[in-house]
C-alpha cells in the first residue's frame, strides 16, 4: 500500500465539504480519493482517538 503524505488534510478538507453541505461522493472526488478510502482512515482515527483516550495512565502517588 502507498503512503500517503497528506493524508489526515485530506480527511480535514473532506469533512469541512461534507459540513457545508457537499455529498461524500462529491466530496471525495474533488479530493482526489474513493469513498472506501474515506471512511477507512476516518474508522482509523476514530479508533486511535479512542484509544488514546483509554490507556492506562501511570498512577499518581
Amino acid at each position: 500500500m502507498v503512503a500517503i503524505p497528506d493524508k489526515h488534510a485530506r480527511c480535514l478538507r473532506i469533512e469541512q465539504l461534507i459540513a457545508s453541505g457537499r455529498g461524500v461522493c462529491e466530496s471525495c472526488r474533488e479530493a482526489g480519493i474513493s469513498e472506501k478510502t474515506f471512511y477507512r482512515w476516518r474508522k482509523a482515527q476514530a479508533e486511535a482517538e479512542a484509544e488514546a483516550q483509554t490507556a492506562p495512565r501511570a498512577a499518581c502517588r
